[in-house]
């Protein structure tokens, strides 16, 4: 049963491929292929005519694709208007199997007997073989290019001419398909006149090529985005040098000095937004520090230099990363829902990406997740965990193969729905842990973990709280000290009489700053006492001490004051006060002495 069905549906293929065929003439192919690359570009302006009686609505175009070639980038351009016409990919009975065919939907139906003018653009990599496949250091790259020399087409073809454009004259063999003519690094060939549909004669051409065949092998984007300002870019490459593999022994010094560098690369050069900033490039070894970064008017390019030349069959690892500003890449509704415009593919330029993951990290909380893309892309969502996180941040996951550079060069965008109140749950989390960490503190502060309260307890405990109300006393007296030397001070620096009501003011709040000390103290000697009666009497003697010391000081600048109002020069001031001055100095050294013996042992 599954054999005859298979059977049914392949005639039925069959019957509208004829039917098609009878409908639909190419009536003029023009076609271009550029091999000046890594690359195959091929440009094609068809003429299509509606040879049936029946409105057609869309057309099968089909490219050549020999060996291992990949056909990257595909797109029909209608020739006026200048409409981009959509294209997926088509089965066609009878078509050869190295042929890549596509259905193209028109804009407007195309009536009977009615022409429409078609440009086909197609981008194949691994299109061009190295031929032969190893040479040395001083030798030239020869690559080998397969194709058709007719358009594969499952419609006949009135008319067709093909170009082939080489990046040098050098050429050591192509086909002699009459008539073809060669001119500097030109082959042409045609016109052929009705061609029937499907027809095949290979086209080869060997020629020699040395642009460096950059192929990246897995090309991971991150683009993290923090609604705190900043949108972190991260790029990883795995890249390798897919020409002629390298054969022999490599010479630095012929490289360097002889330009021996066959079809070798070592810069690679990266154009990266205008407001890029905070530029790195490293590798597993650490920082590589060859590479420069220069402003363009609209960029921001860095060139990057390897660690080492790669040769062919060569390949290196290594990551560049940058940030921007949310200004310019972020925009917001009043809604909530915000939109992320960022550049999709690589921002280096001639390369080719077997393979391609892109990945989105939204903010934590970030819903609705969208992505408007330029071209079809395989999509996934994950989860990622940073600082602070607690659910996780959502990851969209883009993936693609086969990306050619610059025809895969666009900007997508991701909208998401986003509350404000989220950017607010991190630092909220911040808090309550050291919120957390405090009242902890504090609670295992106030609680008693003892098992038993004995005699020796609790005299430790005791002891403990009396040295605390001893460090509070001690720590006032030295306040206290400070007043007093402030106070000496303004003693000695009084020279003039008209000097004196400045230092009876200061005077004034020295014997109030003095009063609030002792309030102070008086609550703490009170403490003191009911703990120890012994300490709390040697702390009365350290007090009545101090107030003696006190009355000194005061007496000392009463006397400086009286003999200024007398007249009395400072010279004989200072000599008869020198005794008081004296006995003001030995009673704060025996005061310091007391001090250290009472309070020393706590």
């Amino acid at each position: 049963m599954v054999r005859l069905t298979d059977l049914l549906l392949a005639s039925l293929l069959a019957l509208a491929s004829s039917v098609l065929a009878d409908n639909i003439k190419l009536q003029q192919v023009d076609r271009k292929i550029s091999l000046n690359s890594q690359f195959v570009r091929i440009t094609e302006t068809v003429k299509v005519k509606n040879v049936g009686d029946q409105v057609v609505s869309e057309v099968i175009l089909c490219e050549s694709l020999g060996g291992d070639a990949v056909l990257s980038s595909y797109k029909v351009v209608e020739t006026s208007p200048k409409n981009v016409l959509a294209v997926s990919r088509a089965t066609v009975a009878g078509a050869p199997a190295e042929a890549a065919c596509h259905s193209v939907n028109l804009a407007n139906p195309l009536p009977a007997g009615e022409t429409v003018g078609l440009t086909v653009t197609a981008v194949l990599a691994k299109a061009q073989i190295p031929y032969p496949a190893e040479l040395g250091q001083h030798e030239t790259q020869l690559m080998l290019y397969n194709g058709n020399v007719y358009v594969l087409s499952p419609y006949s073809v009135s008319s067709q001419t093909t170009e082939v454009i080489l990046p040098t004259s050098t050429v050591k063999s192509y086909t002699d398909e009459k008539p073809v003519s060669k001119s500097d690094n030109k082959i042409k060939y045609g016109k052929y006149d009705l061609i029937k549909p499907f027809t095949e004669k290979r086209l080869s051409v060997h020629f020699e090529n040395n642009k460096p065949f950059k192929h990246i092998l897995t090309y991971v984007k991150e683009i993290e985005v923090s609604h705190w300002g900043n949108i972190y870019v991260e790029e990883k490459y795995e890249i390798k040098n897919a020409g002629a593999k390298h054969t022999g022994s490599f010479s630095r010094l012929k490289y360097a000095h002889m330009n021996l560098k066959a079809n070798s690369f070592r810069d690679l050069k990266a154009v990266l937004p205008r407001s890029a900033h905070s530029l790195y490039y490293v590798d597993l070894i650490g920082n590589i520090s060859t590479s420069n970064v220069r402003k363009a008017p609209t960029s921001t390019i860095m060139d990057l230099e390897l660690r080492y030349p790669l040769l062919g069959g060569w390949k290196v690892d290594f990551t560049i990363g940058y940030s921007v500003p949310l200004k310019g890449f972020l925009t917001s509704a009043k809604s909530g829902q915000r939109r992320l415009t960022m550049d999709l593919s690589s921002p280096l330029e001639d390369v080719y990406i077997e393979d391609m993951v892109v990945r989105v990290v939204l903010p934590e909380g970030a819903t609705n997740i969208k992505a408007n893309l330029p071209y079809d892309m395989e999509k996934s969502f994950d989860i990622k965990y940073t600082y602070l996180d607690t659910t996780g941040r959502p990851v969209l996951v883009l993936h693609k193969q086969n990306v050619a550079a610059p025809e895969h060069a666009a900007k997508f965008s991701v909208d998401y729905d986003f509350n404000t109140v989220h950017i607010l749950r991190e630092p909220l989390l911040l808090v309550s842990v050291f919120f957390g960490l405090f009242v902890a503190v504090i609670a295992y502060n106030r609680m008693e973990f003892t098992i038993t309260r004995d005699d020796k307890w609790e005299a430790a405990r005791s002891k403990e709280v009396l040295a605390t109300y001893m460090e509070q006393i001690q720590a006032l007296l030295e306040d206290e000290a400070t007043i007093l030397s402030g106070l000496a001070r303004a003693t000695i620096q009084l020279r003039e009489a008209s000097e004196v009501d400045a230092v009876q003011r200061e005077k004034t709040t020295v014997e109030k700053r003095l009063k609030d000390l002792e309030e102070k103290v008086k609550p703490l000697l009170a403490a003191v006492e009911s703990r120890s009666v012994r300490v709390g009497s040697q702390v009365r003697d350290v007090l009545e001490k101090t107030r003696l010391l006190q009355s000194r000081y005061f007496k000392q600048l009463s006397d400086r004051i009286d003999l200024l109002k007398k007249g009395i020069a400072l010279g004989e001031i200072s000599r008869k006060l020198a005794p008081a001055q004296d006995a003001l100095t030995a009673a704060k050294r025996e005061l310091e002495g007391t001090i250290t013996t009472v309070f020393g042992a706590y």
